[in-house]
Protein backbone atom coordinates (compact mmCIF):
# COMPACT_ATOMS: atom_id res chain seq x y z
CA UNK A 1 0.00 0.00 0.00
CA UNK A 2 0.97 4.06 -0.06
CA UNK A 3 2.32 6.10 2.33
CA UNK A 4 1.36 9.74 2.38
CA UNK A 5 1.81 13.00 4.07
CA UNK A 6 -0.10 16.40 4.69
CA UNK A 7 1.47 19.30 6.37
CA UNK A 8 -0.32 22.69 7.20
CA UNK A 9 0.91 25.35 9.48
CA UNK A 10 3.85 27.99 9.00
CA UNK A 11 5.53 28.90 5.32
CA UNK A 12 8.39 25.85 5.17
CA UNK A 13 10.24 24.84 2.14
CA UNK A 14 8.46 21.17 0.55
CA UNK A 15 12.57 19.44 1.67
CA UNK A 16 12.21 20.05 5.03
CA UNK A 17 9.54 17.33 5.16
CA UNK A 18 9.55 14.85 1.78
CA UNK A 19 13.73 15.18 2.41
CA UNK A 20 14.96 16.47 5.56
CA UNK A 21 13.32 13.95 8.04
CA UNK A 22 15.26 10.98 9.40
CA UNK A 23 12.22 8.68 7.93
CA UNK A 24 10.99 10.97 5.41
CA UNK A 25 8.33 9.97 2.96
CA UNK A 26 10.89 9.67 0.18
CA UNK A 27 12.58 7.40 2.57
CA UNK A 28 9.29 6.04 3.34
CA UNK A 29 9.59 5.21 -0.45
CA UNK A 30 11.96 3.06 -0.53
CA UNK A 31 11.56 1.28 3.06
CA UNK A 32 8.37 1.86 4.92
CA UNK A 33 8.15 1.06 8.15
CA UNK A 34 4.34 0.16 9.05
CA UNK A 35 3.10 -0.85 5.63
CA UNK A 36 2.60 -3.91 3.88
CA UNK A 37 4.36 -3.50 1.07
CA UNK A 38 8.18 -2.22 2.03
CA UNK A 39 8.53 -0.28 -0.97
CA UNK A 40 6.18 2.42 -2.72
CA UNK A 41 8.09 2.90 -5.96
CA UNK A 42 4.69 2.74 -8.51
CA UNK A 43 4.97 6.81 -8.78
CA UNK A 44 4.35 9.93 -6.45
CA UNK A 45 2.70 13.19 -6.48
CA UNK A 46 2.87 16.78 -4.50
CA UNK A 47 -0.22 19.14 -4.75
CA UNK A 48 1.14 22.60 -2.22
CA UNK A 49 -0.73 25.71 -1.34
CA UNK A 50 1.03 29.09 -2.03
CA UNK A 51 -0.53 32.53 -2.93
CA UNK A 52 -3.04 30.81 -5.07
CA UNK A 53 -6.44 29.31 -4.56
CA UNK A 54 -5.80 26.49 -6.60
CA UNK A 55 -2.41 24.15 -5.71
CA UNK A 56 0.24 23.67 -7.69
CA UNK A 57 0.46 19.24 -8.80
CA UNK A 58 3.36 17.67 -9.96
CA UNK A 59 2.97 13.89 -10.67
CA UNK A 60 5.37 11.22 -12.21
CA UNK A 61 6.14 7.23 -12.18
CA UNK A 62 9.24 7.63 -11.53
CA UNK A 63 10.52 6.54 -7.54
CA UNK A 64 10.17 9.22 -5.67
CA UNK A 65 13.88 8.72 -4.47
CA UNK A 66 14.85 8.63 -8.07
CA UNK A 67 13.69 12.02 -9.40
CA UNK A 68 16.07 14.95 -9.48
CA UNK A 69 13.14 17.13 -10.62
CA UNK A 70 11.55 16.58 -7.25
CA UNK A 71 14.54 17.03 -5.46
CA UNK A 72 14.82 20.24 -7.25
CA UNK A 73 11.24 21.67 -6.82
CA UNK A 74 11.30 20.74 -3.27
CA UNK A 75 14.08 22.77 -2.54
CA UNK A 76 12.80 25.84 -4.43
CA UNK A 77 9.16 25.86 -3.15
CA UNK A 78 8.09 27.45 0.15
CA UNK A 79 4.29 26.60 1.22
CA UNK A 80 1.84 26.61 3.61
CA UNK A 81 -0.03 23.39 3.20
CA UNK A 82 0.64 20.38 0.76
CA UNK A 83 0.20 16.83 0.37
CA UNK A 84 2.58 14.58 -0.81
CA UNK A 85 2.32 10.85 -1.65
CA UNK A 86 4.36 7.91 -2.97
CA UNK A 87 2.51 4.98 -4.48
CA UNK A 88 2.28 1.55 -4.53
CA UNK A 89 -0.51 -0.23 -7.01
CA UNK A 90 -2.73 -2.53 -6.20
CA UNK A 91 -3.70 -3.40 -9.29
CA UNK A 92 -3.91 -0.78 -11.21
CA UNK A 93 -1.62 0.37 -13.77
CA UNK A 94 1.27 2.92 -13.10
CA UNK A 95 0.41 6.12 -14.89
CA UNK A 96 0.89 9.70 -14.00
CA UNK A 97 -3.37 9.66 -14.01
CA UNK A 98 -3.37 7.22 -11.62
CA UNK A 99 -0.92 8.88 -9.10
CA UNK A 100 -2.17 11.29 -6.06
CA UNK A 101 -3.25 13.57 -4.81
CA UNK A 102 -6.52 14.18 -7.52
CA UNK A 103 -7.92 17.82 -7.30
CA UNK A 104 -10.40 19.70 -8.24
CA UNK A 105 -10.30 23.83 -7.98
CA UNK A 106 -9.20 24.25 -4.22
CA UNK A 107 -9.76 20.59 -3.44
CA UNK A 108 -7.10 17.61 -3.22
CA UNK A 109 -7.66 14.47 -1.68
CA UNK A 110 -4.93 11.20 -1.59
CA UNK A 111 -5.63 7.90 -0.13
CA UNK A 112 -3.90 4.53 0.82
CA UNK A 113 -5.93 1.33 1.07
CA UNK A 114 -8.42 -0.33 -1.26
CA UNK A 115 -12.09 -1.09 -2.13
CA UNK A 116 -12.16 -5.09 -2.15
CA UNK A 117 -12.05 -6.76 -5.15
CA UNK A 118 -12.42 -3.09 -7.09
CA UNK A 119 -12.43 -5.06 -11.06
CA UNK A 120 -15.45 -6.50 -9.45
CA UNK A 121 -16.60 -2.93 -7.55
CA UNK A 122 -15.67 -0.49 -9.99
CA UNK A 123 -18.85 0.01 -12.54
CA UNK A 124 -20.89 0.32 -9.67
CA UNK A 125 -19.37 2.95 -7.96
CA UNK A 126 -18.43 5.29 -11.38
CA UNK A 127 -21.78 5.11 -11.60
CA UNK A 128 -22.70 6.70 -8.23
CA UNK A 129 -19.87 9.91 -9.74
CA UNK A 130 -22.44 12.68 -10.83
CA UNK A 131 -22.17 13.72 -14.75
CA UNK A 132 -20.38 17.21 -13.46
CA UNK A 133 -17.45 15.50 -12.15
CA UNK A 134 -17.64 12.34 -13.78
CA UNK A 135 -15.70 14.39 -16.36
CA UNK A 136 -12.73 14.66 -14.29
CA UNK A 137 -12.21 10.82 -14.41
CA UNK A 138 -8.76 10.72 -15.89
CA UNK A 139 -7.30 7.44 -14.65
CA UNK A 140 -8.24 4.23 -13.34
CA UNK A 141 -7.93 3.38 -9.41
CA UNK A 142 -10.50 2.99 -6.63
CA UNK A 143 -8.96 6.12 -5.08
CA UNK A 144 -9.72 8.77 -7.67
CA UNK A 145 -13.30 7.35 -7.91
CA UNK A 146 -13.83 8.15 -4.04
CA UNK A 147 -12.90 11.38 -4.56
CA UNK A 148 -15.21 12.03 -7.16
CA UNK A 149 -18.26 10.46 -5.46
CA UNK A 150 -17.27 12.40 -2.25
CA UNK A 151 -17.47 15.39 -4.46
CA UNK A 152 -20.93 14.18 -5.82
CA UNK A 153 -22.48 13.90 -2.05
CA UNK A 154 -21.31 17.03 -1.02
CA UNK A 155 -17.43 17.50 -0.08
CA UNK A 156 -17.16 20.80 -0.86
CA UNK A 157 -20.38 21.38 1.77
CA UNK A 158 -19.66 18.87 4.46
CA UNK A 159 -16.82 16.41 4.32
CA UNK A 160 -17.28 14.61 7.12
CA UNK A 161 -20.66 13.64 6.09
CA UNK A 162 -19.48 13.29 2.13
CA UNK A 163 -16.44 10.92 3.35
CA UNK A 164 -18.65 8.74 5.43
CA UNK A 165 -21.03 8.64 2.34
CA UNK A 166 -18.68 7.38 0.08
CA UNK A 167 -17.29 4.60 2.36
CA UNK A 168 -20.57 3.55 3.15
CA UNK A 169 -21.46 3.45 -0.65
CA UNK A 170 -18.44 1.19 -1.06
CA UNK A 171 -19.19 -1.28 1.71
CA UNK A 172 -22.72 -1.98 0.44
CA UNK A 173 -21.44 -2.60 -3.68
CA UNK A 174 -18.75 -4.87 -2.11
CA UNK A 175 -21.14 -6.83 -0.14
CA UNK A 176 -23.57 -6.72 -3.17
CA UNK A 177 -20.75 -8.51 -5.22
CA UNK A 178 -19.76 -10.90 -2.45
CA UNK A 179 -16.08 -9.14 -2.28
CA UNK A 180 -13.62 -11.21 -0.42
CA UNK A 181 -11.01 -8.54 0.09
CA UNK A 182 -11.75 -5.98 2.29
CA UNK A 183 -12.03 -2.22 2.48
CA UNK A 184 -9.21 -0.35 4.13
CA UNK A 185 -8.85 3.62 3.94
CA UNK A 186 -6.65 6.02 5.01
CA UNK A 187 -6.79 8.94 3.65
CA UNK A 188 -6.70 13.08 3.57
CA UNK A 189 -8.37 15.66 2.02
CA UNK A 190 -8.49 19.77 1.78
CA UNK A 191 -9.68 22.96 0.81
CA UNK A 192 -6.25 24.38 1.45
CA UNK A 193 -6.59 25.69 4.51
CA UNK A 194 -8.39 23.12 6.69
CA UNK A 195 -7.58 19.21 6.48
CA UNK A 196 -10.14 15.95 6.93
CA UNK A 197 -8.07 12.70 7.42
CA UNK A 198 -9.62 9.00 7.69
CA UNK A 199 -9.07 5.88 9.41
CA UNK A 200 -11.13 3.00 8.79
CA UNK A 201 -11.61 -0.61 7.75
CA UNK A 202 -13.72 -3.54 7.38
CA UNK A 203 -11.62 -5.92 8.99
CA UNK A 204 -10.09 -3.32 11.64
CA UNK A 205 -6.62 -3.41 9.99
CA UNK A 206 -7.06 0.19 8.61
CA UNK A 207 -3.83 1.19 7.22
CA UNK A 208 -1.44 2.86 9.91
CA UNK A 209 -2.11 6.82 10.72
CA UNK A 210 -0.41 9.08 12.71
CA UNK A 211 -0.39 12.87 13.94
CA UNK A 212 2.42 15.39 15.10
CA UNK A 213 4.78 17.89 14.96
CA UNK A 214 8.21 17.20 13.54
CA UNK A 215 10.71 19.47 13.41
CA UNK A 216 10.43 21.30 10.20
CA UNK A 217 12.59 24.86 10.37
CA UNK A 218 9.83 26.58 10.35
CA UNK A 219 10.62 30.57 11.43
CA UNK A 220 7.16 31.22 12.81
CA UNK A 221 5.02 29.39 15.41
CA UNK A 222 1.40 28.11 14.67
CA UNK A 223 -1.29 28.51 17.42
CA UNK A 224 -1.80 24.64 16.53
CA UNK A 225 1.16 22.63 17.81
CA UNK A 226 0.31 19.71 15.64
CA UNK A 227 1.18 20.40 12.10
CA UNK A 228 1.34 16.83 10.02
CA UNK A 229 -1.09 14.50 9.27
CA UNK A 230 1.04 10.66 7.91
CA UNK A 231 0.77 7.49 7.31
CA UNK A 232 4.11 7.11 9.45
CA UNK A 233 6.06 9.27 11.78
CA UNK A 234 9.06 10.88 10.08
CA UNK A 235 11.17 10.56 12.83
CA UNK A 236 11.81 8.62 16.27
CA UNK A 237 10.61 10.89 18.87
CA UNK A 238 7.75 9.75 19.81
CA UNK A 239 6.94 12.57 22.49
CA UNK A 240 6.29 14.17 18.75
CA UNK A 241 3.69 12.00 17.54
CA UNK A 242 0.08 10.41 18.40
CA UNK A 243 -1.42 7.20 16.68
CA UNK A 244 -4.98 7.76 15.71
CA UNK A 245 -7.25 4.66 16.74
CA UNK A 246 -9.13 2.46 14.14
CA UNK A 247 -12.57 4.31 12.89
CA UNK A 248 -11.57 7.47 13.87
CA UNK A 249 -10.84 10.68 11.75
CA UNK A 250 -9.25 14.31 12.43
CA UNK A 251 -9.90 17.73 11.56
CA UNK A 252 -7.32 20.15 11.87
CA UNK A 253 -7.92 23.96 11.03
CA UNK A 254 -4.87 27.06 12.07
CA UNK A 255 -6.10 26.58 15.88
CA UNK A 256 -7.20 22.94 16.80
CA UNK A 257 -7.09 19.41 15.83
CA UNK A 258 -10.13 17.83 16.68
CA UNK A 259 -10.83 13.87 16.57
CA UNK A 260 -14.09 12.45 15.82
CA UNK A 261 -15.84 8.91 15.47
CA UNK A 262 -16.22 7.42 11.85
CA UNK A 263 -19.95 6.48 11.94
CA UNK A 264 -21.32 4.08 8.55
Amino acid sequence: MCRWISYAGPEIYLEDLLFNQEYSIVQQSIKARESIFTTNADGFGVAWYSKRTAPGLFKDILPAWNDSNLRSLAAQIQTRLFFAHVRASTGTAVTRTNCHPFTWRNWAFMHNGKIGDWHLCRKDMEALISPEFYALRQGTTDSEALFLVALSLGLTENPQLAIQGTIGHALRIMERHKAQEPLRISLAVTNGSEIWAFRYSSDQQSPSLYAGAPNTRAMEKSENNINTIASEPSDTDPSRWFKVAESTGLHWTAKNLREFTIHI
